[in-house]
């Protein structure tokens, strides 16, 4: 592949983001650097023109051109040519030939190029290793520059074409949710493979032994989902207000026996031949009523309990798939 020379915009770009010094400085690379990034032959107290800056520049990289020449197996516009040579100029030799911009390049991937870009974005900082926002813009830069077509032609039309929500890595659309299988099979057995530190076996092996203690070894009562728990707060409410009424159809027997057996004991209670007369008049529909409120809440309980087996039954069938399967 012959040699390819940078164009301007490739230089305008190197130029743009090196910055120009028409005095040498002394770099936190520890070297000294003048004009357009030169540190060849920069030393101390030497000055630049920018004419003689641009020249320097021109210089620096033609061995980056030679470079590319030798690593690059793949055909390269002006423009990608360019935007590599600003990423070589930045990042240095032996950096270009162990990237991943280089190794996709030779795969005939650009579009993988062009994204490896983003890798070389940080830099040590009082010895930790940051994002900078220089090197950001920069690769950002090159990426655009990299990826613009030299030719109108080349231009690949976009405009029936959307972006999916699933860009976004945090979106789950009702498709891929839906297309989901409700138990991973597959995640079970991978999660089954791996190691448990020794803290993890012993809570296991507490809460297990525990469990099938208090629930006689039965694991289908091991898993209690919502609907579970609202079957079960039914049932209790059911018979917490079928006790009330069976109370209050005792305390109405109390109550007329003392008025058959100790008149004087009910007389004293309040109880007089009048009121116990009311309550003989009135017994056949108060008997009526709370046998058919006793009747509508045990026929509650009833429905609630086999609502609650059927759950059960259905948690246990589960738990015989997730066994067969493993």
């Amino acid at each position: 592949m012959g040699t390819m020379r940078t164009g301007d915009t490739g230089l305008n770009l190197i130029k743009g983001y090196e910055g120009l010094r028409m005095s040498a400085h002394y770099a936190p690379s520890e070297q000294w650097t003048v004009g357009y990034g030169h540190v060849s032959s920069a030393r101390h107290g030497m000055s630049v023109t920018e004419g003689d800056a641009e020249r320097l520049l021109k210089d620096d990289v033609q061995p980056i051109e030679q470079l590319l020449g030798d690593t690059v197996r793949a055909p390269l516009n002006q423009n990608e040519h360019d935007a590599l040579v600003s990423l070589i100029f930045n990042i240095g030799e032996e950096n270009w030939k162990r990237s991943t911009v280089l190794r996709k390049l030779n795969a005939g991937d650009k579009i993988g190029a062009a994204s490896a870009f983003e890798m070389w974005n940080k830099a040590f900082v009082s010895n930790e290793l940051v994002t900078l926002d220089g090197l950001v813009r920069r690769r950002a830069a090159e990426k655009s520059l990299f990826l613009m077509p030299t030719d109108a032609s080349l231009v690949v039309p976009t405009s029936d074409v959307f972006p999916a929500r699933e860009c976004e890595p945090d979106y789950i659309s009702d498709a891929v949710m839906n297309a989901k299988p409700l138990v991973n099979f597959d995640e079970l057995r991978q999660d089954q493979k791996k190691a448990l530190t020794p803290e993890e076996k012993a809570a296991r092996t507490r809460a297990l032994f525990a469990a099938t203690q208090a629930l006689s070894g039965d694991p289908s009562k091991m898993i209690i989902s919502k609907t579970e728990e609202h079957a079960d707060m039914g049932v209790t409410i059911g018979v917490v207000l079928a006790g009330i009424l069976a109370l209050g159809l005792t305390a109405m027997g109390v109550i007329l026996l003392l008025g058959q057996e100790a008149p004087g004991v009910a007389e004293a209670l309040g109880l007089s031949y009048d009121r116990f007369a009311a309550i003989f008049e009135n017994l056949p529909l108060w008997l009526a009523a709370v046998g058919a409120a006793m009747c509508y809440f045990i026929l509650y309980i009833l429905v609630k309990r086999s609502a609650r087996h059927d759950l059960k039954r259905q948690r246990a069938r589960d738990l015989a798939r997730l066994r067969v399967a493993e």
